[in-house]
């Protein structure tokens, strides 16, 4: 059979090649392809996650803010007890810093060898209050919390937050734990803990200062650190990024460590 073609006759090996424009658009595709991979490289670079103990978090976003302004770096927050992101980081969460409530877990992590560049430092010194919303500061007690109206006293699981055990440590301390363990109701973690109280379903909440001291019309009373073990909070870096090292770094400046004691919390 005889084929007829139309137009100008192409050797088979020249029409099997793509043409110029063909070539040029596959090239600002690829260019694209290569542009977005950095982009998001640049993006991840920037980005710095960060793993905050419960009782910090409100603390934390005011230093989020105060960092970004000054700094080429965004931050995640991720939140919970403090024994929970412990967890978490040991079984591989991506965190690049761990600000805890205690000065164990992050001492466990460097042994772990799970921790980068620096040792465990100390960002704050937790303070402890009995957050009564029922009645004045000026009226209460220790008898208060054995008090038939008092149904229910929230506080953080001991064996997960460090604001919990010291709730716990300074009920013994004072000869109260066990009269009034039945009353116990237990957060796993102290924000918890406190929403027991806002919602009703406890009368007292143990808490950390930093919580219930911004609130309009809080009623707490402060405890004396004697009465339990200091709430030495520690943070350590997981990773080698520059920018977990700017935010170390600015955490021991002025701007922060006022910002951190406006809001509670003793700083070193």
């Amino acid at each position: 059979m005889v084929k007829f073609y139309l137009g100008k006759p192409r050797h088979a090996d020249e029409m099997k090649r793509p043409t110029q424009k063909v070539r040029y658009k596959l090239l600002k595709v690829l260019c694209g392809i290569i542009a977005l991979f950095y982009l998001h490289n640049a993006a991840a670079d920037q980005s710095l996650h960060v793993a905050v103990a419960s009782n910090f978090l409100s603390t934390f976003k005011h230093l989020k803010s105060e960092f970004e302004q000054t700094h080429n770096s965004q931050i995640l927050i991720s939140t919970g007890s403090t024994g929970k992101l412990f967890a978490q980081i040991s079984h591989g969460a991506p965190y690049d810093i761990f600000l805890s409530a205690d000065d164990v877990r992050p001492k466990q992590l460097q042994r772990l060898g799970l921790t980068k560049q620096n040792k465990p430092f100390t960002y704050a010194y937790g303070k402890l209050v009995v957050f009564h919303p029922g009645i004045l500061s000026s009226q209460f007690s220790l008898g208060y919390l054995t008090n038939k109206g008092v149904e229910h006293i929230a506080i953080a699981n001991p064996k997960l937050a460090p604001y919990g055990e010291a709730a716990k440590q300074w009920l013994v301390h004072k000869g109260v734990w066990t009269s009034i363990t039945h009353k116990v109701v237990m957060g796993e973690n102290i924000n918890q803990a406190l929403q027991y109280v806002k919602s009703g379903n406890a009368q007292v909440a143990i808490v950390a200062l930093s919580m219930v001291q911004q609130e309009r019309d809080s009623r707490f009373t402060e405890l004396d650190s004697k009465d339990y073990q200091p709430i030495k909070q520690q943070g350590v870096l997981l990773t080698h990024r520059q920018a977990g090292a700017e935010f170390i770094t600015f955490l021991s400046s002025e701007a922060a460590r006022t910002i951190i004691q406006q809001r509670g919390y003793g700083v070193p």
